[in-house]
């Protein structure tokens, strides 16, 4: 059990899991155990289609899908190929059989094992209902007025949305669900189950953000978009870290860049990139050590921290830390 109340239940018995009648059991063990408790109880998807090819087409070809885009009626509406899409699924779909949906669901399934692109959402409440709710999260508003578009169905932005919301704006998003099941970065299902059986609907709910929200945010979302950088400039020197270890060695990065008063994009970018590159530990070589240091104080800029470092110095660092790997 984590931060959250949620708990990563890791691969064998989960919706990750590479057997899909594995997979399929699971699921209707979930629905069995909600709908003693309820009576009734609704499988949703939510599905960030980024990673899908040509997924809302084949959604418009099926018969009796209840589904919906929740960019409708946003400045989003206009490419539905990579919208978010909430679908509803029958408990049917979990048998074994050659049902459209079930065809469906098994697909969705085996294309999200490389991927965080589906919540798995476990509802009494009917799909309009759900669709409503979910909708009210596409975009969110700051105290001035300005406002976001909010990729809440990444399942990249999710956890990062439960660390800056307030306990009160949590619970009002998870309200007219059982539970919640989403891939943590390395792809195990976290279960976020709702404590609070109440849930009221609100017509006129905005999500709104303060400023110091929105900042955090955006802090937690700079790791990705640093190793993405870094992913495309660097190409094969790379390819030897997964994703997640990337992400890993930019987070803490980043952190060692703090000590020494580097927050400015350019100059956490540079120092970074060099500790991918060169070392991880680069900055404990004396040299470089007291560079920095003069660049904390404001003698030097970070750029000129580094580039006082000779060559030699640099083959140095990179030795040792070889050596110690």
């Amino acid at each position: 059990m984590n931060e959250f109340g949620e708990e990563s239940i890791g691969h064998e018995t989960d919706i990750s899991a590479q057997d899909w009648s594995a997979c399929r059991q699971h699921l209707q063990r979930t629905h069995d155990a909600w709908a003693s408790i309820c009576g009734r109880v609704n499988l949703y998807l939510l599905i960030d289609t980024r990673g899908y090819q040509q997924l809302d087409q084949q959604l418009a070809t099926m018969h009796g899908l209840r589904y919906a885009s929740l960019w409708r009626e946003t400045g989003l509406q206009d490419y539905p190929d990579v919208a978010p899409y909430l679908i509803a699924f029958e408990p049917e779909s979990f048998a074994e059989s050659d049902g459209s949906q079930h065809q469906l669901l098994r697909q969705i399934w085996q294309e999200a094992v490389p991927l965080h692109a589906v919540t798995w959402i476990w509802s009494p409440y009917a799909f309009d209902e759900i669709e409503a709710h979910i909708r009210r999260y596409v975009i969110y508003a700051l105290p001035g007025g300005r406002a976001y578009y909010l990729f809440f169905f990444d399942n990249h932005v999710l956890p990062r949305l439960r660390k800056v919301w307030t306990t009160e704006q949590s619970q009002r998003f998870v309200a007219p669900c059982f539970q919640m099941s989403y891939r943590d970065r390395r792809a195990d299902e976290v279960v976020w189950r709702n404590d609070e059986s109440a849930y009221v609907s609100h017509d006129s709910y905005a999500l709104r953000l303060s400023d110091a929200q929105h900042s955090h945010l955006l802090d937690l979302g700079y790791p990705d978009k640093l190793a993405l950088k870094f992913r495309e400039s660097m190409g094969s020197s790379l390819s030897h870290l997964s994703d997640v270890d990337l992400h890993h060695l930019v987070v803490g990065q980043m952190e060692r860049a703090r000590r020494y008063g580097i927050e400015e994009e350019d100059a956490l970018s540079h120092y970074v990139a060099t500790g991918i590159l060169i070392a991880s530990d680069f900055d404990e070589h004396p040299l470089v050590q007291s560079n920095l240091e003069r660049a904390g104080r404001g003698d030097m800029t970070i750029d000129e921290a580094l580039a006082a470092v000779d060559d030699e110095t640099w083959a140095a660092i990179r030795a040792r830390h070889q050596f110690a790997l």
